[in-house]
């Protein structure tokens, strides 16, 4: 992946982690268990947590910093969805497709760190 399809890719990150969040935010009761996330406070955190991290996935620079924030928010939503409930089918799907965007996620932030550490003048000079 080159440094700008991962920077492409961090924004096309940040459209949908708005939409999700902004969903999730706004009607956590209804919105919330379609992603397994039944507790409507855990629904209304993550979506602000998405949220908060809009910003610098869109304009931020660098962006590779908010991906791994990104990346470390995602994990924490696995574990919850996977621990609240086992029998909770959306959950598991949920966190299925988390794992795959993810992984996704941790190639653009490679690419873009990468590039970042790249253009940086060494500390060294």
């Amino acid at each position: 992946m080159t440094p700008d399809q991962a920077a492409r890719a961090a924004v096309r990150v940040g459209v949908v982690t708005s939409a999700i969040g902004a969903v999730l935010t706004a009607a956590p009761k209804r919105a919330g268990p379609l992603v397994g996330l039944a507790d409507p406070l855990a629904a209304r955190l993550v979506g602000l947590a998405d949220l908060a991290l809009v910003p610098g996935l869109l304009r931020g620079r660098p962006r590779w910093p908010w991906l791994a924030a990104r990346v470390g928010l995602n994990v924490m939503i696995i574990g919850y969805a996977i621990g609240t409930d086992r029998r909770n089918h959306q959950a598991q799907v949920s966190a299925a497709a988390l794992v795959a965007a993810t992984v996704s996620d941790l190639i653009a932030l490679s690419a873009l760190w990468v590039a970042e550490t790249e253009r940086s003048p060494s500390a060294d000079c």
